[in-house]
């Protein structure tokens, strides 16, 4: 009922897990309760805290969406969200420190300090229902309402279960569903919330969101809600490339992408995403096993220093990955068409570089200056992805095991010819210094003394000066 008040506290029973339900949802007739174990997690805490302090100021307060989904399945949830039937500017009375992040559609975040854990944010919601999406993204308007309704407008049922960390028992808290999402959990079945039809004209990423989640949990797509789907997909088009590339990235990094790329051709979202490469690879059959080839990969053991992989660094390999049926495609334009970070974008040309470097043995100085650069274990990644059959795997393969194995000292050693050295012996500054140098350490790294290092940074010199 939009716009009405918010009804009373509903009393809940202390049933246990349900039966999954046959036939279709009727949120509207009938609720479902359970009961799961919650986490004993320092971000568990701060957002129990923030429903404790709302429900003593007689608010209605519930952890909401993935994180009682993620619970359920008995997965750690990343974050923890709380819908409440307080309005912002009653958060903002009981909590002090906030942070509006939509105070227009009901939203805030709340941030609180734990000893010894660190500042947790809790993203607080006010019950809300949406009027119109004329942008298919955001609500034109939004009435605030009661819990029900709030659910009712999220988009698939294992998103719309709400729990109660109040009322906990030794069987765990209270988890109540109004859309029937622990039926399909239990059924293994993604399901949009009411009419898929309208759940994804609202908002078209949400097309984008069914194949991620159907792959992460393991689900079969419903068939009206894949329907609906197919029927829908030309509309990705009008949904902005950040949110899209943010929802790929979320998507393709994850062991389950190779799933998520069949599901993505199934439901007719890869050719309104990548019509190119659709028709290089077409039904993404190479790029499914290349992901799959790519998460099946036993990653190197960590590196020191120079040597170790930057944070964050699966999001430029999976990219690499995706589009090597189009290569030669030059980064910069791939950069620009998906409007990556220039951190992205030059992390994806490195890796590209290298593996161009490294597709075919090259002589060991050689190797020791590839796969001492920041992207050489990514690249190799790569090429054993996209050419598992390719007479260089075992190559490849062992280029990785040493590379994790060596230690930093042998990819860069102490000189033992520097260009002082190479004054004092007689040599004219200039252009060929720099082959000279690095005849030097390549002699070097093939464990020759200062002498050998020196007679070869010699014979470079006279080559090129000659």
């Amino acid at each position: 009922m939009v716009g009405a008040l918010p009804r009373p506290f509903l009393p809940l029973p202390t049933a246990g897990p349900i039966a999954p339900r046959a036939g279709p949802c009727n949120p509207a007739a009938m609720v479902d309760y359970a009961r799961v174990q919650l986490a004993d997690l320092p971000a568990a805490h701060v957002a129990t805290d923030v429903v404790r302090r709302l429900r003593q100021a007689g608010h209605q307060a519930f952890w909401v969406g993935g994180c009682v989904r993620d619970l359920w399945l008995g997965l750690q949830p990343k974050d923890f969200d709380v819908a409440t039937s307080a309005r912002p500017e009653q958060v903002a009375q009981i909590f002090r420190h906030i942070v509006e992040v939509g105070v227009a559609f009901g939203v805030v975040r709340v941030r609180h300090a734990l000893p010894q854990a660190g500042i947790h944010q809790v993203e607080v919601a006010t019950f809300r229902a949406d009027l119109g999406y004329s942008d298919g993204r955001r609500p034109d308007a939004v009435a605030f309402t009661d819990a029900e309704q709030d659910v009712l407008r999220r988009d698939f049922t294992i998103n719309g279960l709400l729990l109660d960390p109040m009322d906990l028992t030794a069987q765990g808290a209270q988890v109540v569903d109004w859309v029937g999402g622990l039926a399909d959990l239990q059924a293994d079945l993604l399901r949009a919330i009411g009419e898929p039809q309208q759940r994804f004209a609202e908002d078209a990423l949400r097309m984008l969101r069914a194949p991620r989640f159907a792959a992460r949990f393991g689900l079969r797509v419903d068939q009206k809600t894949a329907q609906a789907i197919q029927e829908q997909a030309p509309q990705l088009a009008r949904v902005s490339v950040e949110r899209i590339s943010s929802e790929l990235q979320a998507m393709l990094t994850a062991p389950s992408a190779s799933t998520a790329l069949r599901l993505l051709a199934d439901l007719h979202l890869d050719r309104v995403l990548w019509p190119e490469l659709c028709a290089a690879d077409p039904g993404l059959l190479r790029c499914q096993n290349s992901f799959k080839a790519l998460h099946n990969q036993e990653v190197g053991a960590p590196l020191l220093g120079m040597l170790a992989v930057p944070e964050g660094a699966q999001w430029p390999l999976a990219l690499a990955v995706l589009h090597q049926p189009l290569r030669p495609v030059r980064p910069a334009d791939l950069g620009r068409s998906l409007k990556l970070s220039r951190p992205h974008t030059q992390q994806l040309a490195a890796i590209w570089q290298l593996a161009d470097a490294l597709a075919q043995p090259v002589s060991d100085p050689e190797a020791i200056r590839h796969l001492r650069q920041d992207w050489a274990d990514h690249a190799l990644r790569l090429l054993l992805a996209c050419a598992p059959e390719s007479p260089h795997a075992s190559w490849w393969h062992a280029q990785r095991q040493r590379r994790a194995a060596t230690p930093k000292a042998h990819w860069w050693p102490v000189l033992a010819v520097t260009g002082d050295q190479l004054l004092q012996a007689g040599l004219a500054p200039g252009p060929a210094f720099r082959t000279a140098l690095a005849a030097a350490e390549d002699a070097q790294l093939q464990g020759g003394d200062a002498a050998t290092a020196l007679d070869a940074a010699k014979a470079a010199y006279a080559r090129v000066s000659g």
